[in-house]
């Protein structure tokens, strides 16, 4: 049986291009970013009543 030649090898090998300590900051970081968006999306309803009673407000003065 032929060997297999080793540029072959490596499309089924295991990704190491991205180390365990940058894996884990990336990590760190992707969670952060979804709580940030998650806050954001849940403070957007406020943002959004106190944007309509300033309109209110001024239109009544």
């Amino acid at each position: 049986m032929p060997e297999v030649p080793n540029r072959l090898k490596s499309r089924t090998a295991e990704n190491h291009s991205t180390s365990d300590i940058a894996s884990t900051m990336i990590d760190v970081m992707f969670r952060h970013a979804f709580l940030l968006a998650a806050s954001a999306v849940a403070d957007a309803p406020k943002a959004a009543v106190l944007v309509i009673l300033a309109a209110v407000d001024g239109a009544r003065s």
